[in-house]
Parts: C-alpha cells; sequence; structure tokens
C-alpha cells in the first residue's frame, strides 16, 4: 500500500461539535512547538473503527483568515500523506504560532513525531516510511 495516495473521505473529518467536545474532555494533549494535538485512542469504552480528524484554528491564533487557512490547509495536508500509519483514533490538531512560515515537510515531520510519542504509528510502516526518505 502506497503512503499518501488516497484522499479523505467525508468520515475521516470530526464535523460536530460533540465530537470536538468529546475529545477535548476524553482526550489526552501532546504538545510540539507547532501544535497541541488531542489524541483519544481505540479502547474498550471508545469502539472506534476509522482514524477522524480535525483541525481548531481559531482568531486568537492569527487574526488573518488566509494565515489561519493555510495553517489547516498544512496540517490536513499532513494527516491525508500520514493517515494509512495511523492507528483508528480521534485526532484534533490546534496550531500554534511557531507553525508560521514553515514548509509542509516540517508540518508533516512534526506530526508524525507527536503521533510516535502518542504511540499512534504503525511501527512496521513507520520504519518503511523513514527508510524511502532516506533513499
Amino acid at each position: 500500500m502506497e503512503i499518501g495516495r488516497s484522499s479523505l473521505r467525508k468520515q475521516e473529518k470530526l464535523r460536530t461539535r460533540k465530537d470536538f467536545d468529546a475529545l477535548k474532555e476524553h482526550g489526552k494533549a501532546w504538545r510540539d512547538p507547532f501544535f497541541t494535538v488531542l489524541v483519544q485512542a481505540a479502547g474498550p469504552d471508545n469502539p472506534v473503527r476509522i482514524t477522524r480528524y480535525g483541525v481548531i484554528c481559531s482568531r486568537k491564533l492569527h487574526r488573518s483568515a488566509v494565515v489561519r487557512n493555510r495553517a489547516r490547509r498544512l496540517i490536513t495536508e499532513s494527516f491525508r500523506l500520514c493517515k494509512e500509519i495511523i492507528l483508528p483514533c480521534g485526532i484534533v490538531v490546534i496550531p500554534r504560532r511557531a507553525m508560521f512560515g514553515a514548509k509542509q515537510q516540517d508540518v508533516q515531520e512534526h506530526l508524525l513525531r507527536t503521533l510516535k510519542k502518542a504511540g499512534l504509528v504503525r511501527e512496521k510502516q513507520a520504519a518503511d516510511t523513514d527508510t524511502r526518505r532516506e533513499n
């Protein structure tokens, strides 16, 4: 299976306020210089079958909608490219100001690093991804 070849489906996006609030309340926070990631992993009380993600990007981050939308696009593209190696869970990403001016590859590396810390990356495929980058 090629990593990053598929597009995002509607089911993979967190859409309702109820979903976001549940992740904020029950999720565990992982911090990175570029963003904070709230994760709710699958478990006995939370049967998750697919990985679902959402991005919270408020005016508090930046007044300009152009800047906020760029942050959303970078995170969405990073998630799209990495979704095949992420275990089923719920993910909410809250960008930080340090992300401004970052390239998509940097954002993707930070996202993968943060999800590895959370234990949500399939190890075998993650090693394959690192090997491909070196070649």
